[in-house]
């Protein structure tokens, strides 16, 4: 109500204030019309037209005020003298001119300030479209980024972040109200925190790559950007942060660099395949490519079935071939019973798995087995194990399998190839090489031989009256033993010689580096081991005898094939025999003869007691006095006599009684020395000559320490005497040998010094104290000038090198004069004394 008075109280007024108007123009113009001066009129026309504008009227209205006034000066006033209406007319208009100036004035000024306004608001409008578009493409930007994107402020709390800022940090939005980038990821590392705080002083940082472990412990790979955003002043209000989650990225670029690895692995192992055509070199190979190229912690392959694989293996770090595999039998069992791979991605909590804490020592988290095959049957397997548990998937399997069927592949080819040089060279029945192999093997040995100046012989074994095997009990009985009779020699034969079955009930055998005396006793011990018992076969006992013939290389013959015919000729001429074999030569069969009668009456001499010592004395050259002795072994034969060493020490040493006899010796020599002290004589110590045979058994150390507990303390009793052809067989072996030697209180000769062109290197390395000049010396020293300078050269060099000289072979004075100018410390030969029994020795201690 109170408004609509108000609005009446206006109109009211406003009326009022046109009526007044109107009567002022209308009054105006009158008087301008009547001839008011013009000057006065018009201004006073353009003074009301300035009321008319603080008035607020309209151009209509001060035209309606116009017309009217008009009207009332045709009706009030006549037209003046001389100027007829038209005049009055125009004096009308251009009152009504000046009265329109201010309004035309007004109307140019709202004109200007409305374009004006026009154009500021269309810029305004344009950029507040910009703004706006602006602001939407940012939040666009923003919502649609594939990267996700948050704006904290200088507190870094969260201002504005995208739906992917929550999607990949698992988060909603009711975990960032309110909080700082570090309430919400307190496991931010230092680095991230260090990068944040270089930013919000206006740098900017990224990182193509980085890890990043959440609060679960999972682990997630991000690429970042961090850059500083500024505020209307230009002044940094905080920062922007960039990230992406990679993890699936990376995830698929290892398994793409794994699937790729695992190609190279498939391509070398194919080229290892066509390169390598023996088996075992090829398991080898895979395995390395496996653990070098692969960068598998480990691979090995088992051939075999389960519980008997004989496994080749590689593992990581230096490419080892020996290192243990921990074995899962159930596992195993299982892979060669089902004939498919069984995976374990994660040892660590697969049950199957029972050895999990050494396989987790080790360093693998996840294996695959893979069964192998070879001639349409599994023969064996492939273990495979990565340090990193899932390693196994589908892509990587379903390589991996074709890998195992490449490998498969191959090993049925070479167990095919292998089968077929087996029917070649092998016989089906026995298992042992055929003729055809027997007669290469035996033509690269005799080459061998010829070219080593070695001895060699050929055995050809027959079983007599085989044939009524055969036709008593069946074919079948007689194969039977023939397999168990190749299993027997098979046992008995050493693997650096070949035994062959040549066809039906026959066998051959090539011995080699060997003497007519060693091929004998090796028979007899092949026939004695391998035909005194019965074979026993269905039920059946069967005794089988055998007759053989020797030919010896090269006196029965320089070529392979005669050796075999000349083999055989002897066979036959021991089938015609009472003999159990024979040799080609008949002087061959009388000297092995004797030879073996000769052992038999050395291995009685031993338990008989028929070996003796006889001592010879080492006499100081300057004082004449007796300062050590050798023992000399003898041999009291009953039937012959006393027997000199030269006829039976090899023997000894052939058939390995020497150890027996050795030892035998040292003891004696304890003994006697012993005995001699205790009748209140002064014995010198005796040396013992040691045989090459002893110093090469493995027990060498140990029997002497058994002699040793025999001395009492502080008495030195034994000496060694060591060729020195024996001593430099093998030096590196014999010095530590020698060396306990001394330290049990053994002072070590060098006997025969000069015979056997030892290096003066190894001389200053040898624990020796005494060189024994060789006899061949000291018998040429008195008949050239020659013979006494290489004398003289030995005495000066064991001098230089802090060693006593022992001549042994003096059997004459002037040989005893040259000595002693020499400065030669010792004398021995049979100007000094020939070998003297122990009773002799007694006397002569006792005079």
């Amino acid at each position: 109500m109170h408004q609509t008075l108000k609005f009446v109280h206006a109109e009211t007024d406003t009326q009022a204030g046109q009526g007044d108007f109107r009567h002022a123009y209308r009054a105006a113009l009158l008087d301008y019309l009547r001839g008011l001066p013009d000057e006065d009129a018009l201004l006073h026309a353009y003074d009301l037209g300035r009321r008319g504008v603080a008035q607020q009227m309209s151009i209509l209205d001060l035209g309606e005020i116009h017309q009217s006034a008009m009207l009332a000066a045709d009706t009030e006033i006549r037209p003046l003298p001389g100027k007829d209406a038209a005049v009055v007319i125009a004096k009308g208009a251009e009152f009504f001119g000046q009265v329109l100036a201010p309004f035309d004035m007004m109307y140019r000024g709202y004109a200007e300030t409305i374009a004006q306004l026009r154009t500021l608001n269309a810029a305004l409008g344009q950029k507040s479209e910009a703004l706006r578009r602006s602001e939407e493409r940012m939040r666009f930007f923003i919502k649609h980024n594939p990267a996700a994107i948050a704006m904290l402020d200088k507190d870094l709390c969260y201002v504005l972040y995208s739906p992917r800022w929550l999607l990949d940090y698992r988060l909603e939005e009711a975990d960032l109200n309110g909080l700082s980038h570090y309430d919400v990821f307190p496991e931010t590392p230092q680095r991230w925190r260090d990068a944040h705080r270089r930013c919000l002083a206006g740098a900017t940082e990224k990182s193509d790559d980085d890890m990043f472990v959440r609060a679960d412990g999972t682990i997630d790979y991000v690429r970042w950007e961090i850059h500083p955003w500024y505020d209307e002043h230009q002044e940094i209000g905080g920062i922007i942060i960039f990230s992406e989650v990679i993890t699936e990225r990376k995830n698929q670029e290892r398994k793409i660099a794994r699937l790729t690895r695992i190609r190279e692995i498939m391509s070398a192992i194919n080229a290892a395949i066509v390169r390598i055509g023996e088996r075992g070199a090829l398991v080898r190979e895979v395995c390395r490519i496996l653990v070098e190229y692969g960068k598998f912690n480990m691979a090995w392959i088992g051939l075999g079935t389960a519980g008997r694989l004989n496994v080749t293996t590689a593992e990581d770090g230096g490419g080892k071939s020996s290192a243990e595999v921990i074995e899962e039998p159930a596992l195993l069992e299982r892979a060669l019973k089902e004939g498919k791979a069984i995976v374990c991605n994660d040892i660590a909590v697969d049950r199957r798995i029972a050895r999990k804490e050494e396989h987790l020592r080790r360093g693998y988290r996840s294996l695959v087995v893979f069964p192998l095959s070879a001639l349409d049957k599994t023969a064996g397997l492939l273990s495979i194990y990565a340090g990193e548990a899932r390693f196994f998937d589908r892509d990587e399997m379903k390589l991996l399998c074709e890998m195992a069927e490449d490998i498969s592949y191959a090993l049925d080819h070479l167990a095919k190839e292998e089968r077929s040089n087996y029917l070649a060279y092998y016989d089906s029945l026995t298992d042992l090489p055929n003729r055809a192999l027997f007669f290469d093997r035996l033509q690269l040995h005799v080459e061998s031989a010829r070219r080593e100046r070695q001895r060699m012989a050929v055995i050809v074994l027959d079983c007599e009256r085989f044939s009524n095997i055969n036709d008593t009990y069946g074919r079948h009985v007689g194969d039977a033993v023939l397999r168990e009779a190749a299993s027997r020699l098979k046992r008995q034969v050493s693997s650096h010689d070949t035994l062959a079955h040549i066809g039906g009930d026959r066998f051959a055998l090539l011995l080699t580096n060997v003497g007519a005396a060693g091929t004998a006793h090796l028979l007899e011990k092949l026939v004695h081991e391998c035909f005194n018992s019965a074979f026993q076969v269905g039920g059946n006992e069967l005794y089988v005898s055998v007759k053989a013939g020797i030919a010896m290389f090269p006196s029965d013959g320089d070529e392979h094939d005669l050796i075999y015919k000349n083999a055989e000729v002897a066979l036959r001429k021991a089938k015609r025999s009472d003999e159990a074999y024979l040799f080609y030569r008949p002087e061959m069969n009388a000297s092995v003869a004797r030879r073996l009668t000769l052992e038999n009456r050395l291995y009685r001499a031993l338990e008989r007691e028929e070996f003796t010592l006889y001592y010879q004395p080492k006499i100081h050259t300057a004082s004449g006095r007796m300062v050590g002795m050798e023992s000399l072994l003898r041999w009291n034969e009953p039937e012959s006599g006393l027997v000199l060493p030269a006829s039976f020490i090899p023997i000894l040493e052939e058939t390995g009684m020497i150890l027996q006899v050795g030892q035998w010796v040292m003891e004696k020599a304890v003994s006697d020395f012993l005995r001699w002290a205790g009748l209140g004589l002064a014995p010198p110590p005796i040396a013992i000559n040691v045989s090459v045979i002893q110093l090469r058994h493995r027990n060498f150390v140990n029997a002497l320490k058994s002699i040793r507990d025999k001395i009492p303390d502080n008495t030195h009793v034994l000496d060694l005497e060591i060729t020195e052809s024996i001593m430099m067989e093998d030096v590196d072996q014999n010095i530590p040998k020698l060396q306990a030697a001394k330290e049990m209180g053994m002072k070590i000769a060098m006997d025969d010094f000069g015979t056997g062109y030892s290096s003066l290197s190894y001389l200053t390395r040898l624990p020796i104290d005494l060189l024994k000049i060789d006899r061949s010396f000291v018998l040429g020293m008195n008949q050239s000038a020659s013979g006494l300078a290489i004398v003289s050269s030995v005495i000066s060099l064991a001098h230089s090198l802090q060693l006593q000289v022992v001549a042994e072979g003096v059997d004459d004075r002037e040989q005893e004069k040259l000595l002693k100018l020499l400065n030669c410390d010792q004398l021995q030969g049979y100007l000094c004394s020939v070998p003297l029994p122990c009773h002799e020795i007694e006397a002569l201690l006792a005079a």
